[in-house]
């Protein structure tokens, strides 16, 4: 069966290329291709695509709310960011925010295709020359105040704020632990107290910089 991908770009010339580059492919299909933010969620909640290929810098929603509302909204739908910002800071939020994959525009339509292919599997990807800030983010981590912090967690806060950066709600974390939504709550109050983080995507996005797994 063939991989169903949406592409969420809001350059024609862009969005264009890269309908065209992944058409090349019999075992990716095209469903659809949006021209911002708010319409990729709606057709995203049409065509129920497999995989979504998205910009972070559009219009009217940009591409980090659109992967958080993917993520809670259709979790099973895998996002590849593809972007020209090849900077540290969006990178790890975007990664926070539920992004499988996160690539630059200067990728291939081969790599492309195979960053689909993975992220489908279950895989991630990030273009290799993204990784060394991901691997600075996570040395300056270790060699800071992440393990202090990390240690003042109990087992079970630990484990609701991993749940927390895989974009679970509430009440799924509650359903996974066998316990209240209510009880997941005061694990969040306290997580938050112990983090100095308020909002739930600042927490997961400390999560991924201190390497909560």
């Amino acid at each position: 069966m063939n991989i169903r991908v949406l592409v969420v770009e809001d350059f024609p010339l862009v969005r264009d290329g890269v309908v065209d580059a992944l058409s090349r492919d019999p075992g990716i299909e095209v469903v659809g291709a949006a021209v911002d933010g708010r319409e990729g969620l709606a057709l995203a909640h049409e065509l129920r695509p497999d995989v979504i290929v998205l910009d972070l810098h559009m219009p009217e929603i940009g591409g980090m709310m659109v992967l958080e509302r993917l993520r809670t909204e259709l979790p099973s739908a895998k996002s590849i960011v593809m972007t020209a910002t090849e900077k540290a800071e969006p990178l790890l939020d975007a990664i926070a925010a539920g992004a499988a994959g996160y690539l630059t525009k200067r990728t291939s339509g081969e790599e492309l295709r195979q960053a689909i292919l993975t992220v489908h599997g279950g895989g991630s990807v990030i273009a290799p020359q993204l990784a060394p800030h991901l691997l600075q983010a996570y040395s300056r981590a270790s060699t800071g105040e992440a393990p202090d912090v990390r240690k003042k967690l109990t087992a079970t806060e630990h484990e609701v704020l991993r749940l927390v950066a895989q974009g679970m709600t509430d009440r799924q974390i509650a359903e996974r632990l066998f316990v209240s939504p209510r009880t997941v709550q005061n694990h969040l109050a306290r997580i938050r107290e112990k983090t100095s983080m308020r909002r739930r995507s600042d927490l997961a996005r400390w999560a991924v910089l201190h390497a909560v797994y």
